[in-house]
């Protein structure tokens, strides 16, 4: 941890950037890809498609954007339901990373031209949306990604369970898309 390094997907730039977190979250992930936007959720889709961490999470995360002059992000199912898979995946593994973002986001149908991830854990307290998004504020390359401008679309996924030892942790991915 403590790399960057600049990767060429097409004729892109992307960074990818991996910083040390002193609370219970990893590291995060920006890329540039080539495709189509898809249409994201409305408003009312989007209640149906998230549980209630979820629903905690994107309050949050919009509430951070739009003190900071930002739009806010609207739910993309496509996302949420690559996020939600991706959550349970690590709690089942119990591994916590990344792994293969790029081809687990074109496999999903999700669609950018340019993705983000940040990825957090926490049981009790450190579970909570503002205990997680205050952890990627204070991180440079998680804050970064959340506070992109480009991004429009997100994806979130709140899976509960046993994970690396702890009972009734929480696993949350976050997914972006946009410029």
């Amino acid at each position: 941890m403590g790399d960057a390094a600049v990767r060429r997907i097409g004729h892109s730039a992307a960074l990818q950037v991996r910083t040390p977190i002193r609370a219970a979250c990893a590291a995060v992930l920006s890329c540039a890809a080539f495709a189509a936007l898809t249409p994201a959720a409305s408003a009312g889709d989007q209640a149906a498609t998230l549980n209630q961490s979820e629903r905690s999470l994107l309050a949050v995360v919009n509430e951070v954007r739009s003190g900071h002059g930002l739009r806010p992000l609207r739910v993309d199912p496509a996302l949420a339901r690559v996020a939600r898979s991706y959550s349970a995946t690590m709690i089942q593994t119990d591994v916590f990373t990344h792994g293969a973002m790029f081809e687990r986001l074109a496999r999903s149908g999700a669609r950018g031209p340019a993705f983000g991830e940040n990825l957090a854990w926490g049981t009790g307290p450190y579970a909570s949306a503002r205990r997680i998004v205050g952890s990627w504020m204070a991180s440079p390359g998680h804050r970064a990604n959340l506070l992109r401008p480009g991004w429009n679309r997100i994806g979130l996924g709140a899976v509960k369970g046993n994970f690396l030892g702890y009972n009734s942790a929480t696993v949350v991915t976050a997914d972006f898309a946009g410029r």
